[in-house]
């Protein structure tokens, strides 16, 4: 069974929810198929192909490798290519999960044969962060969070929301997503992809150099985005020299700009 230590709960951002937040990157990581490192990510930024020399992901611990799903071993491999963040606070955001396992679970119940506690326990969505947790003996907590086609956004209001809070404590945000598979498949949303993105964020220091964000209800008839887009959105502005971008998610639209200060 998974513990968890001083896990919320409820999300810090319940609490709140100011107009503009303010947040900056102090490092980030992320994965995809075909991209590995900050290199093949500024590659695409810039809307280059896929590098056919992209070396391969790091390797995981076999305990990882043995415990872990696929889209969560992208997840982690992403978080262990960002900065020092001992301490940090984790949150973790995704909208389907693990969702491999999930479907063995049901596929379970529905053969009517008793699930494995350990698949279930490691089914939850805050598994993972658990697991981090435990493996970094990091005791600062951790949050996870689940808001469909908006999870990747909500996460960073979480984040900026934890840091006005406590401005000396670093987040580890990690994104992870891929899309359903199966008999699922019918339920994707776009063109739903595997990717992991982890951002190391520290509080604002007002000197130029902040990403402020916000955020509002979209148009009700807006048609669903996939939960990737949200993030590879933000991905975009970071490694651009855009100065603002908005982007619609399930059900808000999402304002990035960057201090100009």
């Amino acid at each position: 069974m998974i513990r968890v230590a001083r896990t919320a709960r409820r999300p810090v951002s319940a609490a709140v929810a100011p107009a503009t937040l303010r947040l900056r990157v102090a490092d980030w990581a992320a994965a995809a198929s075909g991209r590995n490192d900050k290199r093949d990510w500024l590659g695409w930024a810039q809307g280059e192909p896929p590098r056919s020399d992209a070396g391969p992901s790091a390797a995981l611990p076999a305990s990882f490798r043995r415990r872990i799903t696929p889209i969560g071993q992208m997840a982690f491999r992403a978080a262990q290519a960002v900065g020092p963040c001992a301490q940090a606070r984790f949150i973790f955001c995704s909208r389907h999960g693990e969702f491999g396992r999930t479907r063995a679970l049901l596929e379970t119940l529905a053969r009517r044969e008793e699930p494995s506690p350990a698949e279930f326990s490691l089914a939850v969505h805050n598994a993972l962060a658990g697991i981090l947790s435990i493996e970094r003996k990091n005791d600062a907590g951790h949050t996870a969070i689940a808001a469909g086609a908006d999870s990747f956004g909500f996460g960073l209001v979480e984040a900026a929301a934890c840091l006005r809070i406590k401005p000396a404590e670093p987040i580890l945000l990690v994104y992870f997503d891929e899309g359903l598979a199966g008999e699922y498949a019918e339920l994707r949303e776009g063109q739903e992809t595997a990717l992991a993105v982890a951002l190391l964020l520290v509080a604002g220091q007002n000197d130029g150099g902040d990403l402020l964000l916000s955020y509002a209800p979209g148009p009700r008839d807006a048609p669903a985005c996939p939960a990737t887009d949200q993030a590879l959105d933000f991905l975009r502005f970071l490694l651009s020299n855009e100065s603002e971008r908005t982007s619609s998610g399930g059900s808000i639209e999402w304002r990035r700009h960057r201090d100009p200060a």
